[in-house]
């Protein structure tokens, strides 16, 4: 034990300095970690506006479970959609109407066709033939603007309106 007091004495000078080195230095690191959780503070306050007190995790929470929602019902949306277009394809998209006089003592025009046709110029073609004592309803299918009946003049006219776009 004495010659550790020896030892002391002969470098106590050695031994401050050391021992103001170590504090130079656990200071140094102090102020760093000071500095760093100064960043994290501040960090955490732009985190934290607005969020007045409630749990951020809860929040998170939330959030997730409101965004699977939404996705949950876009995909809902997008199979409806879907279906609409699909439905689209085939609904009646383009008409032709051409109203003519069927018989040449006739005035008016009160005969006419008119073409119902989808988007690949499916359906049907409607006539009707005004006369003074009656009146008659012929309907032809229409396949790619296209009848397997023969279709009069009116009729055809009415058909090539329809997938132009004319009315």
């Amino acid at each position: 034990m004495e010659a550790l007091l020896n030892w002391v004495s002969q470098n106590y000078s050695l031994i401050v300095l050391g021992l103001l080195g170590a504090f130079a230095l656990g200071l140094i690191i102090f102020l760093l970690v000071i500095i760093r959780l100064n960043k994290l503070a501040k960090q955490y306050k732009i985190l934290m506006r607005g969020v007045e007190g409630k749990n951020l995790e809860e929040l998170m929470w939330n959030n997730a479970n409101t965004l699977e929602q939404v996705l949950f019902k876009l995909d809902i949306q997008e199979d409806r959609l879907s279906t609409v277009e699909t439905m689209a394809k085939n609904s009646v998209q383009k008409v032709g109407i051409v109203r003519f006089n069927a018989f040449r003592d006739m005035g008016g025009d009160l005969s006419y066709a008119i073409a119902l046709l989808n988007s690949q110029g499916d359906g049907v073609v409607i006539s009707s033939i005004y006369g003074r004592d009656d009146a008659r309803t012929y309907a032809k299918p229409v396949k790619g603007g296209k009848s397997s009946y023969q279709l009069s003049q009116e009729e055809e006219e009415a058909i090539a309106k329809a997938a132009r776009g004319e009315k």
